[in-house]
């Protein structure tokens, strides 16, 4: 298509046949058979949109949005976790893990109980004088702390 029709290609398919101008297209057109074949097939191309737009509105198939929304999620990112969530033995797998965990939280707490940790019980440093002074060599030392040690778990000091 030359340039004189394309800039004034706008018009001359707005108007119709003819465009006011100082120098008239349709001398060109007549004279130059493609950009008339060309003019011609966008005035058809442009009758063709017209008789679009003036239908009635256009109603998908039935099914057409869920089958989009299916395609849609088909092609998102799965990562291994969504995959293992998604499945029964995920879900199982995470029910059984609550119940061990469950279970081994009560458990602890019982012995913890059982044990006289949890009873809220303060520890009071006892004024203890041991007889035993760790000094000397390392078994000398080593036999004075065990000696204390079981001074201390019988409440007596010598």
């Amino acid at each position: 298509m030359h340039e004189s029709i394309r800039h004034r290609l706008e018009d001359l398919l707005s108007a119709g046949s003819s465009v006011g101008g100082h120098s008239s297209p349709d001398g060109h057109l007549a004279s130059c058979s493609e950009c008339s074949s060309e003019v011609a097939v966008m005035q058809s191309q442009g009758v063709l949109l017209r008789s679009l737009r003036a239908s009635e509105e256009l109603e998908p198939p039935p099914g057409f949005y869920a089958r989009v929304m299916q395609r849609i999620e088909e092609a998102g990112v799965r990562s291994v976790w969504t995959a293992f969530a998604e499945s029964r033995f995920g879900v199982r797998l995470a029910y059984a893990s609550l119940t061990i965990a469950i279970i081994l939280g009560s458990y602890v707490v019982s012995a913890e109980r059982r044990d006289g940790h949890l009873r809220g019980q303060t520890i009071v440093a006892q004024d203890v004088d041991y007889a035993a002074p760790v000094t000397g060599d390392l078994a000398h030392q080593r036999d004075a702390v065990l000696e204390n040690i079981a001074l201390r778990q019988q409440g007596t000091a010598r």
